[in-house]
Formats: C-alpha cells, structure tokens, sequence
C-alpha cells in the first residue's frame, strides 16, 4: 500500500510543478497539457485518498473516465474497486463532487477548439486545489 501512495504522491509532484509553472506563464498556451494534467492530477488526489481512508482494494485504479458519468453512475463504477462503501467515506460528497467539475468538458478543452480566455482553466485549478483541501480534511495530509 505504500507504493501505491509514492507512486501517487510522485505523480501529484509533477502535476503541481507543471501547474506552477503554467500559472506564471500564459495558461491558453498549455490549454491541452494543463488540462490533461489537472485530470491526471484528480485521478491521482481520488486514489490517494481512498488509500489513505483503507477504501481501495489492492492493486485497483480508478479511471478518470468515471468522472464523466453522473452521480449514481460514478458510485456505481467506483464501488467495484472499494472495499467500502464510498458514502461511508469522510467528506465522499464533496470530493466527488469537485473531481467530476474539474472531469467536466475535459475532452472539449484538451481536443476541442482554443478557448477563448484562460477563465475556464483557472476555474478548474481552483476545483483542483480545493479537490486537495477536501481530501486533506478526510485524511489529513496528503504527504
């Protein structure tokens, strides 16, 4: 199990890094690398926490692709790789919640079109940094 947490942790430093660097330099420019990055990055906060909460059964992964899906549907999906159930989980809802906002139109922004202005990619690095507070008031820190 604490392989599986460095391998998050080291994946989560490298996606921290890209956004710092991102953020002091013009974000429309990285749209499809930041946003692949931001989802990258959720994926791994999701992991992390169930680890740290003792939810994940050894040796599963949960795909960015669930958080695609509606509520239900997502629960649905993540309850094959848990060992408990997700709403037994300190602060599931919230965490849900924000990992399928920053999931959201992830595909238009890393495939689609140049966006306009780079507000949707700082929405979704806020979604990102409070993903990492709500995990952090479930499990404590994340290091």
């Amino acid at each position: 199990m604490i392989m599986q947490e460095e391998k998050h942790l080291s994946a989560l430093k490298e996606v921290n890094a890209y956004i710092d660097e991102s953020l002091a330099k013009d974000l429309l420019q990285r749209q499809r690398l930041l946003m692949a990055a931001l989802s990258l990055g959720m994926q791994h906060v999701v992991e992390l926490w169930l680890h740290k909460a003792r939810a994940i059964k050894p040796g599963a992964t949960v795909k960015h692709e669930f958080f695609k899906s509606e509520e239900r549907k997502l629960k649905l999906q993540l309850a094959g790789a848990l060992t408990k159930d997700i709403s037994s989980l300190k602060n599931a809802g919230a965490i849900l919640s924000i990992a399928r906002e920053i999931e959201r139109s992830r595909d238009d922004i890393i495939y689609g079109a140049p966006l306009p202005s780079d507000r949707v990619l700082r929405e979704k690095i806020d979604y990102f940094f409070e993903l990492k507070k709500a995990v952090k008031k479930a499990v404590g820190d994340m290091e």
